[in-house]
């Protein structure tokens, strides 16, 4: 994610101001990298927050220039390119002390931080520049994180340079290097093209900020770059109705945390998913997109969140009016209106009735005796019709609590809802809720955030990709967000059981021959999340695999895990799990250990029990390999 973003400079074109006489700019050759968020090709086009920006800057200054004007090259033949060439741009380029006298500059663009990577299973700690002392760096040739290091007391002789990144990266997990030194988002985004997995190695050491520039060869007239300062500047300080600057918008489309922060986030009253308490918003929902803004770092909390009718929502929403909605249920007619992200938790569809009027469901066909209340434009309506209950009896309200009081006053028979919304709205009106009871289930959903289909696909996924970042990574007592909210307004919940305990010895069996065999290349592919540690028909049967000091080793699941020493760090109940799971090892050699935890294919925190098996490894080293099923209700 960039670390940060400079949103003013001095200096300002006026509007109709045109750039000086002479100022050519499809007379330049511009030089860019592969280097998402600020320049890259993807499906064939060359895209990007400085690519975007330039063609702004140039249009303003008479002749827009285009994407297909830019060469996009490896970073040291660019930089080689400007250093040497002439009228040539390059970007976008780290301003530094030593870079200052070699071009010409216009920006800043962004701030970004140079981190080093380190394999998961090596126990690399760097606390300062003074413990970078011995290890093997790999870098860019001619990029900032050489100058960086050097001045932070890196040897010259430590450094690996190659002008290749997925070079490096290979390097890296092969062991030849140590380290290796790129910006993070965009060391993540080759990571993930490498190995599949963005998290594949993890961070140990973040650098100081640096700016992003355009990086004019010194041959070209002061006064053009004068103009594009100018225009840059300009497109800074002009702002919309909404008081958003040009400049802010197109780092909108690449950068989540201002992205996201542009758009309007709403949702109904339908507890526990959302709804108001003490007028603030509350609610799974509310608290997942507080986790989500909290890890990309956007500017906005549940205070920027809009409770309104739901059906005025979907209106919001099917408008090109950059907007969120939650929490809703996927079904194939909304499909197509919005963007998706998610799921981030179910519920059960019902219809309750008075126990006292002992009504009876056997059948859909039953519901059309009756008259049913559905909030307007939910899901109830679709699962209701789907069932085959004719429109004329189905009752329509903007608010749960209109149709509580309805069903309450004999206006309606059934009150089609989500089962834990139907009690929480009884509870709050003062109603008895075993005076009712479900007289028919009609689904079991899972929910998500939609977005207005002119959101950019960018922000979309990468709101995906926190929802899965609060999902897994642990928090100092080893839980997750996700378990905690999930816990704190659910409880626990017990799982359909899919995964015998047969099934679970024989995979802790099978990975225990393959580390007695090598342990190694076996931990390799459990960290890959390959077959067989990590089920592909049935992703919840996978195996994670401890050292005898409760460190993680593998983890088939959930690889940002790997590498952390997991003592002392319980459930969310507050049992140290993995602490009994090694003791038992000890001990007994195998043995069964309960527990509570997130299930990867089912939204909720859930009973669990893992089988394990003390092994000795072909290295040499013990290691507690095991497996878990989740239990079913009893």
């Amino acid at each position: 994610m960039l670390a940060g973003i400079l949103l003013l400079s001095t200096g300002c074109l006026a509007e109709n101001e045109k750039a000086p006489a002479g100022v050519d700019t499809a007379s330049l050759t511009y030089y860019t990298e592969q280097a998402p968020p600020y320049n890259y090709r993807e499906n064939g086009t060359l895209k990007g927050i400085s690519v975007d920006l330039l063609g702004e800057i140039t249009a303003r200054m008479g002749k827009r220039v285009s994407p297909d004007q830019v060469h996009l090259v490896p970073w040291s033949e660019g930089y080689q390119a400007a250093l040497t060439g002439n009228n040539t741009v390059l970007f976008t380029t780290f301003r530094l002390p030593e870079r200052e006298t070699s071009f010409k500059w216009v920006g800043p663009i962004t701030t970004d931080r140079h981190v080093l990577f380190a394999a998961r299973d090596q126990a690399i700690a760097i606390n300062g520049p003074g413990d970078l002392k011995g290890y093997r760096i790999g870098v860019v040739a001619d990029d900032a994180a050489i100058l960086q290091l050097l001045e932070a007391g890196v040897d010259r002789h430590q450094l690996v340079t190659d002008t290749s990144v997925p070079v490096l990266i290979n390097k890296l997990a092969g062991g030849e290097i140590d380290l290796f030194c790129y910006p993070e988002m965009v060391g993540r985004y080759f990571v993930q093209e490498a190995t599949g997995s963005p998290d594949t190695f993890r961070v140990v050491y973040t650098m100081e900020e640096v700016e992003g520039y355009y990086a004019f060869s010194r041959d070209v007239p002061d006064m053009t770059v004068q103009a594009f300062q100018r225009a840059l500047d300009a497109l800074k300080a002009e702002r919309d109705a909404r008081g958003i600057s040009t400049y802010e918008r197109i780092l909108g489309r690449y950068n989540p945390s201002v992205g996201l922060a542009q758009l309007q986030y709403l949702t109904e009253e339908w507890a526990p998913f959302n709804y108001l308490e003490n007028g603030t918003p509350a609610g799974i929902g509310v608290e997942m997109l507080d986790a989500v803004f909290r890890n990309l770092g956007v500017n906005r909390s549940r205070s920027d969140i809009r409770i309104v009718p739901l059906s005025d929502a979907f209106h919001q929403a099917q408008g090109n009016t950059g907007t969120v909605v939650f929490s809703i249920v996927r079904t194939p007619e909304r499909e197509p209106l919005y963007q998706w992200a998610g799921p981030f938790t179910k519920s059960s569809f019902v219809v309750f009735a008075p126990v006292s009027r002992n009504i009876t469901i056997a059948s859909p066909a039953d519901l059309n005796r009756y008259r049913i209340g559905a909030v307007k434009d939910s899901i109830e309506n679709t699962l209701l019709t789907g069932r085959g209950v004719e429109v004329s009896h189905i009752v329509n309200d903007m608010l749960p609590e209109d149709l509580l009081r309805k069903l309450e006053g004999g206006e309606i028979d059934l009150w089609a809802t989500g089962d834990l919304t139907g009690r929480y709205e009884m509870q709050k009106a003062g109603v008895n809720p075993d005076a009712y009871e479900i007289v028919y289930t009609l689904s079991e959903n899972d929910f998500y955030f939609i977005f207005s289909r002119d959101v950019p696909e960018t922000l979309v996924s990468a709101f995906q990709q926190a929802l899965g970042t609060v999902r897994k990574q642990r928090d100092p007592q080893g839980i997750t967000e996700y378990e905690r909210i999930m816990y704190r307004y659910l409880g626990v919940s017990c799982a359909r059981k899919t995964i015998s305990d047969e099934a679970v010895r024989d995979l802790v069996a099978t990975t225990a021959r393959d580390i007695e065999k090598n342990a190694p290349e076996t931990i390799r592919h459990i960290n890959a999340g390959e077959a067989p540690y990590r089920d592909p028909v049935n992703p919840a049967l996978y195996v994670f695999v401890l050292d005898t000091n409760v460190t993680v080793v593998a983890h088939a699941d959930n690889i940002q895990v790997v590498g952390f020493n997991q003592r002392g760090k319980t459930d969310v109940t507050g049992k140290p799990f993995r602490d009994e799971i090694v003791e038992g090892a000890l001990a007994h050699g195998t043995g069964w250990e309960d527990y509570v935890y997130s299930n990867p294919v089912e939204a909720g925190v859930y009973r669990k029990t893992a089988y394990y098996q003390l092994v000795r490894g072909s290295d040499g080293n013990s290691y507690v390999v095991s497996s878990g099923t989740y239990k079913g209700c009893e």
